[in-house]
């Protein structure tokens, strides 16, 4: 199933699918954040819905409460994806690292991806990082800006899809 806008250029949304490998302990399928018509993660790996969802939907969770920032949104992209990268994954590693910009998608983040969000109350930006390759080689693989509005409106329906999932399964 496919929850979001795919209208081009600018789509965002999640393929998500539950493949029925499962136990009673675990609901078992497919996840994929599309943006700008890429998918991430980039190779199919399982996602533990009754685990993983779960966090990225928390209430506390950067993908549900971006971090409003009018000042920080306004900054040229480059310079504003610098500190969001800088701010996630320090170059001190005594330095805490800072999770508020991060999308808590493991099955990205594993893979090698992060994907960084803010928001100036009006819009979103999203930026996606190749962290394959380490610090200083930051890379900026791709980027959306869409309305608040919109981007709001596919995380309702991910969160009424995965409700109605976990119904199903209990």
């Amino acid at each position: 199933m496919f929850i979001g806008d795919t209208s081009y250029p600018n789509n965002f949304g999640f393929i998500i699918e539950r493949m029925g490998w499962e136990d009673k302990s675990f609901l078992n399928g497919l996840m994929f954040l599309m943006i700008n018509d890429e998918l991430y993660p980039k190779y199919v790996r399982t996602t533990t819905f009754n685990c993983e969802p779960d966090e990225l939907l928390d209430d506390d969770s950067p993908l549900i409460r971006p971090v409003v920032d009018k000042k920080m949104y306004q900054l040229d992209d480059a310079e504003l994806f610098d500190i969001l990268a800088k701010a996630t994954y320090p170059e001190d590693d005594d330095k805490d690292n800072d999770y508020s910009y991060l999308i808590p998608f493991h099955e990205i983040n594993d893979e090698g991806w992060s994907i960084f969000i803010i928001s100036d109350g009006e819009n979103i930006k999203l930026f996606v990082y190749d962290r394959r390759d380490r610090y200083p080689d930051v890379k900026l693989h791709d980027r959306l800006e869409l309305p608040a509005e919109k981007y709001f409106k596919t995380i309702s329906a991910l969160k009424d899809f995965y409700t109605k999932l976990l119904d199903e399964w209990r």
